[in-house]
C-alpha cells in the first residue's frame, strides 16, 4: 500500500466559495485517507485547512463526531480488518502497513475495538464494525447536511433475527405520493399503545423495500423478539441474516430522508458494495421522542459487498 502524498504547503481554498468551510474538511480527510500508513501530525494537518491547532480540534470534532486521533484509529482499524479479510498478507505486515508501531499496540488496540483477535476475525470472515471514511462531497449533500454533522457510515453484520409490532404500508423516497412521513409516525403511536415497550429498550422499525421502486412497502414498528406475538393486533417477521451498510443519523427528523436519498445518489454508486432488495431496518435508541428538534438513530440498509470501502489493494478470489 503506497499512499500519495500531498505537498506540504498547501493553501487554504477560497473562503468566497460555496461550501468553503466543507471544502476545508474535505481537504483535510482526503490527505489523512491517503496517509493512513505515515504519521499524521495535528500541526500539519491544521495547516492544510487553514486554521490553527485549537480551530481545527473544534472543528474537526464538530464536523466528524469524534477526536482526530479516534477517528484515525477507527478507519486504520477498519483497513486492518478489511485487509484480514481481503489478503493473505501476514497479521505483522498489516500491523505496519496500517500505521501501527508493533504488533502487539496493534493486537491490543484490535480486540479493544472489534472484540476479538484479528486471527480470530479473519478466521470469522464477516465484515464487522468496519468504517468508511466520511467523503465531503460539498456539491452532492444535501442542505439538512450542512446545518448537521456529516453522516456517520459504516459497515456491519447482524445474524437472522425477529421483529414483532404493529405494521401497516407506506410509500417511500421514490414514489410519487410519498406518505411516510406521517405514516411511520402513526405506526409508531399505536405500536407504543399497543405493545408493552419499556422506555428503556430500544425500538425496530422494519421496512419491506423488496417491492418495485415507488410502490406501497410494508411497514413493520417494534421491538426485537416474539415474546410480544400474542398482542392483539401484533405482527411477527424474521430478518435474515445479511450484511449492511449503517448511516448514524444525527438531526432533525425531518432531514433523514434527505440524508437517503444524498446516500443512494452519491454515496453508494462509489462505494465498494451494492444494495440487495429486501428488510431496511431503523434503529432508534430508548427513549427516542420523534417530536425532538434532534434525534440519533441508525438507518441499516441490506448490501453485497463488492470491493474493499477503503483499501486500493486487490482483494483476493
Amino acid at each position: 500500500m503506497t499512499p500519495e502524498t500531498l505537498a506540504e504547503g498547501v493553501s487554504p481554498p477560497d473562503q468566497t466559495q460555496p461550501h468553503a468551510h466543507f471544502s476545508r474538511i474535505g481537504q483535510v480527510l482526503d490527505y489523512v485517507h491517503r496517509n493512513l500508513d505515515h504519521p499524521l501530525a495535528v500541526d500539519h494537518l491544521a495547516g492544510i485547512g487553514g486554521w490553527s491547532r485549537w480551530q481545527f480540534n473544534r472543528v474537526f470534532a464538530r464536523e466528524t463526531g469524534r477526536s482526530l486521533g479516534r477517528y484515525v484509529r477507527e478507519l486504520r482499524l477498519s483497513l486492518a480488518a478489511e485487509m484480514l479479510l481481503f489478503t493473505d498478507q501476514r497479521v505483522i505486515d498489516i500491523s505496519v502497513a496500517c500505521g501501527f508501531n508493533s504488533d502487539i499496540s496493534f493486537a491490543r488496540s484490535f480486540r479493544q475495538y472489534f472484540g476479538c483477535s484479528p486471527r480470530h476475525y479473519r478466521q470469522r470472515g464477516l465484515p464487522c464494525l468496519l468504517k468508511a471514511p466520511i467523503e465531503c462531497q460539498a456539491n452532492s449533500l444535501p442542505p439538512a447536511t450542512l446545518q448537521a454533522r456529516l453522516p456517520e457510515i459504516r459497515l456491519d453484520h447482524r445474524e437472522a433475527f425477529s421483529v414483532t409490532g404493529i405494521a401497516g404500508d407506506i410509500t417511500g423516497l421514490f414514489s410519487d405520493t410519498p406518505n411516510f412521513r406521517t405514516r411511520v409516525p402513526e405506526l409508531w403511536a399505536r405500536a407504543l399503545e399497543s405493545l408493552p415497550i419499556p422506555p428503556a429498550q430500544s425500538k425496530v422499525g422494519v421496512l419491506d423495500a423488496s417491492g418495485p421502486p415507488g410502490a406501497p412497502m410494508p411497514y413493520l414498528a417494534g421491538v426485537e423478539g416474539s415474546e410480544r406475538a400474542g398482542t392483539p393486533d401484533a405482527k411477527t417477521l424474521t430478518v435474515p441474516a445479511r450484511n449492511y451498510v449503517v448511516i448514524s443519523f444525527r438531526g432533525p427528523l425531518a432531514s433523514l430522508s434527505d440524508i437517503l436519498h444524498w446516500f443512494f445518489d452519491a454515496w453508494l454508486p462509489n462505494a465498494g458494495c451494492s444494495a440487495l432488495s429486501g428488510y431496511d431496518l431503523e434503529v432508534y435508541p430508548a427513549g427516542f421522542d420523534p417530536s425532538a428538534p434532534e434525534i440519533a438513530m441508525e438507518y441499516w440498509i441490506p448490501v453485497r459487498l463488492v470491493r474493499p470501502l477503503i483499501g486500493g489493494y486487490a482483494p483476493k478470489c
